[in-house]
């Protein structure tokens, strides 16, 4: 894969050095007190890194600390950016430059979601991105004065990144090529290597878990206590029922007491009757004197 000074070296390249190197506005101390008033831009002195030793860039940059996986959709991930000074002079006004790099050339500047922590201001910035002819994504770290690395020491820069939803699943490679401002101009100043990421896709939404809908055969509640049951609900079967004689209704067990009163009660008053019409007939008889 070529360097990223050598596929940033047309027009997008010396238009991104210019958004880097331009001037920033300083806001006096009294503006506070005064908030009609309106703050000049100041011109910055031109900074200058110290010569690296044996060539090559004064800065040593890495990326590193970050995930290899991500989600479309998913949150903001956390990793680093060392800006390392390998000369013996201070080195201020930097600006890195991301590239991002899709294996299938589908990814769009607005599907870029990433953040550096400005810690003079204590704030995240955003990075705004920008598509290039080669279909790549390009994004300076704006908006502020720039790093400053004392020589001889590294500068670690939090930064976290994330991949809209709409995002399809591919594979990324970030470089970080680092800006030097220099009044209306910049130079080359670093350069890192290859940080490989996969961007999966989107998770998918949780559905509702539906509910069961009731099916034939399935056995009915029993009724609350002093509720009577439901008289369309069949009774529920018991093993120890099977063969068992099945009660019957009142008004049966009734019938079969009335037959077998019947068998005796009949008799009884036929006879009652018959005697009772003998001693009529007895009494009606004329007496004898």
């Amino acid at each position: 894969m070529a360097t990223v000074s050598r596929r940033l070296s047309g027009v997008r390249a010396a238009t991104l050095v210019a958004a880097a190197a331009t001037p920033f506005a300083v806001v006096a101390p009294d503006s506070a007190a005064a908030p009609h008033a309106t703050a000049s831009p100041v011109a910055a002195p031109a900074p200058r890194c110290g010569t690296p030793t044996g060539g090559g860039f004064p800065l040593d940059t890495r990326l590193h600390g970050g995930p290899p996986d991500y989600r479309a959709g998913g949150p903001l991930q956390d990793w680093k950016l060392d800006l390392t000074n390998t000369t013996d002079a201070p080195c201020s006004g930097v600006h890195p430059v991301l590239v991002l790099t899709d294996r299938d050339r589908a990814l769009r500047p607005e599907q870029i979601r990433f953040e550096f922590y400005d810690e003079g201001a204590a704030r995240w910035r955003p990075v705004a991105f920008e598509a290039t002819e080669e279909a790549e994504n390009v994004g300076a770290f704006t908006g502020f004065g720039g790093f400053a690395v004392p020589a001889g020491r590294t500068l670690t820069v939090p930064v976290r990144l994330a991949f809209g939803p709409e995002t399809t699943p591919d594979e990324v490679v970030v470089n970080a090529a680092v800006v030097q401002r220099r009044g209306d101009d910049g130079d080359w100043v670093g350069e890192s290597g290859d940080y490989r990421l996969t961007v999966g896709p989107a998770a998918p939404d949780r559905p509702e878990a539906p509910t069961a809908p009731d099916t034939p055969g399935r056995p009915q509640p029993s009724a609350p206590p002093g509720r009577p049951a439901d008289p369309s609900a069949p009774a529920a079967a018991r093993p120890e029922d099977a063969g068992a004689a099945v009660p019957l209704p009142e008004l049966a067990r009734t019938g079969r007491k009335s037959e077998a009163h019947l068998h005796v009660t009949v008799p009884l008053a036929a006879g009652l009757v018959l005697l009772g019409a003998v001693l009529l007939r007895v009494a009606r008889r004329p007496r004898r004197r």
